[in-house]
């Protein structure tokens, strides 16, 4: 069952293995704010022992929803988990199964929505080149020291 809990009853994993850097967590609280739904849609997941609500999986969605001032956070409580479950289940939460259809991403999908999604110009510069789009090709021929990517020779 899914409860509204408040952010300040919540307590983040102290060794959580999943990081994030300054411009993807503005990612994440721009899409949070455009998207409250899908937050909704996505709750927490919570080990509650001894009365202490540790978040294992949504450490990040978290810290974005305290930067946004949001005052609860949709999540899933479980009780006294084995810490051998909270542990793989951390590492299922965070690691990406399968492979992109790139065919599908580059002509199916808007380039900025992608960008805004986490994929970096560098993931997006070889099926970016196909479609087209110019806009990133821009950007990375300015860079006198352009590198190619190994995948697709485009310019990095």
């Amino acid at each position: 069952m899914i409860e509204n809990i408040p952010l300040k009853n919540l307590t983040l994993l102290e060794r959580n293995p999943r990081k994030i850097t300054k411009e993807q967590m503005e990612k994440l609280c721009k899409s949070i704010e455009e998207d409250t739904a899908f937050l909704r849609n996505r709750p927490v997941l919570v080990n509650c022992v001894e009365g202490k609500n540790i978040v294992y999986a949504g450490n990040q969605r978290v810290r974005a929803a305290k930067q946004l001032k949001m005052k609860e956070i949709p999540c899933i409580i479980e009780k006294d988990l084995p810490e051998e479950l909270v542990r793989k289940r951390i590492v299922l939460d965070n690691k990406t199964y399968g492979e992109w259809d790139w065919d599908i991403l580059a002509n199916e999908f808007d380039v900025d929505v992608l960008l805004d999604c986490g994929f970096e110009a560098s993931d997006l510069i070889g099926p970016v080149q196909e479609i087209g789009t110019s806009d990133i090709d821009e950007e990375k021929s300015k860079d006198k020291a352009a590198k190619t990517c190994p995948h697709c020779n485009g310019l990095l």
